[in-house]
């Protein structure tokens, strides 16, 4: 039995619901710095809010990824070519949730910052990574 439109509930994706968790912590992270002490701030300013700017365009980037993925649907005629492009973009937005890993790691090197400090908010990418990853392979099953 089907559900009329007006009383069907928003799906929300795992994948959805990470990626923008992982948007607002990295809002936080950039807001302050890396968690920067008063001198590295001062003396990495530069550096800080060049990398502040790379990681708002990869975050932004994994979301563009994700919704290019999602909102593709692959039919017949065109089956194996619309999941092979659905693939892609999720190939993507993975490989940039490992790239913003390294820049948080390697930013805090540089800044002498604690990763410990911001543990939760890796465990998120690494969450978002393994999300797609199963889209990933439910596809597999479907499309393949």
């Amino acid at each position: 039995m089907s559900v009329a439109k007006p009383d069907r509930k928003k799906s929300k994706t795992e994948f959805d619901r990470v990626y923008y968790a992982i948007l607002a912590d990295s809002l936080q992270i950039t807001k302050n710095c890396f968690g920067a002490s008063k001198e590295k701030r001062a003396e990495y300013a530069e550096y800080i809010r060049s990398m502040c700017n790379r990681v708002d365009r990869v975050v932004a980037d994994i979301g563009t990824h994700i919704r290019i993925a999602n909102s593709i649907f692959p039919k017949e005629p065109d089956i194996q070519r619309e999941a092979k492009e659905r693939r892609v973009h999720q190939e993507k937005a993975i490989g940039l949730c490992f790239d913003l890993l390294t820049k948080y790691t390697n930013t805090m090197q540089i800044l002498d910052v604690s990763e410990e400090k911001y543990v939760e908010h890796f465990k998120r990418i690494v969450h978002e990574i393994n999300c797609l990853k199963k889209w990933k392979k439910s596809d597999d099953k479907r499309f393949v």
